[in-house]
């Protein structure tokens, strides 16, 4: 046996499946975690620039609003910039909803963060590493962090063993699309 294949032997017993699988979540929540730091401030900015973009279509519709024209050739000019003002301001607002992605999603990464944190914990914990009420307790407390009834539908087929396919359908095929709709018809300008 040469000296390499000794170490590797020797590293091949000291190796533990738990210490590796904390290396790994450990990466996946730090690239998580980075992402979402990242992308916040990029976020930040742009919704500061929509507001802002939301003010100034404001001030135009309601400039050209206040306007009266005494000749038909200016009142079609003044007719065509409170039109575009106005779907400006309609597609500011549509934008700004949909910025809103990015709170759902921060929302749902910050689940996987806290699951896997809390995943961590208890696969260093030998006491409880084998122990099912500690499984079932961690989780309880995912399905209950969700707030959406599509993601604890998804949660629960899958935990039912559905794949993840079949359960990201579920996901889909309950995702109220109507009622972003209604939120989106609802926008209120800065």
């Amino acid at each position: 046996m040469t000296t390499s294949n000794v170490s590797k032997s020797a590293t091949l017993s000291n190796y533990s499946h738990i210490k590796d699988t904390l290396t790994m979540l450990g990466i996946a929540i730090a690239q998580i975690r980075t992402s979402l730091s990242d992308s916040n401030s990029n976020v930040d900015t742009l919704s500061r620039t929509f507001a802002q973009i939301a003010d100034n279509v404001l001030t135009i519709n309601d400039s050209a609003m206040s306007i009266k024209c005494q000749e038909p050739k200016h009142q079609m000019e003044l007719e065509l910039i409170q039109a575009a003002s106005s779907t400006a301001k309609v597609k500011v607002g549509q934008a700004v909803v949909d910025f809103q992605f990015f709170d759902r999603l921060e929302q749902r990464l910050s689940h996987v963060i806290r699951s896997l944190d809390d995943m961590a914990a208890l696969l260093q914990n030998p006491d409880r590493l084998q122990d099912p009420m500690a499984w079932m307790e961690l989780q309880s407390n995912l399905h209950d962090s969700y707030s959406m009834e599509s993601e604890r539908l998804m949660f629960a087929s899958i935990m039912g063993g559905s794949s993840i396919e079949e359960a990201i359908a579920i996901y889909h095929a309950n995702t109220p699309e109507e009622a972003e709709e209604t939120e989106a018809d609802d926008v209120e300008m800065f």
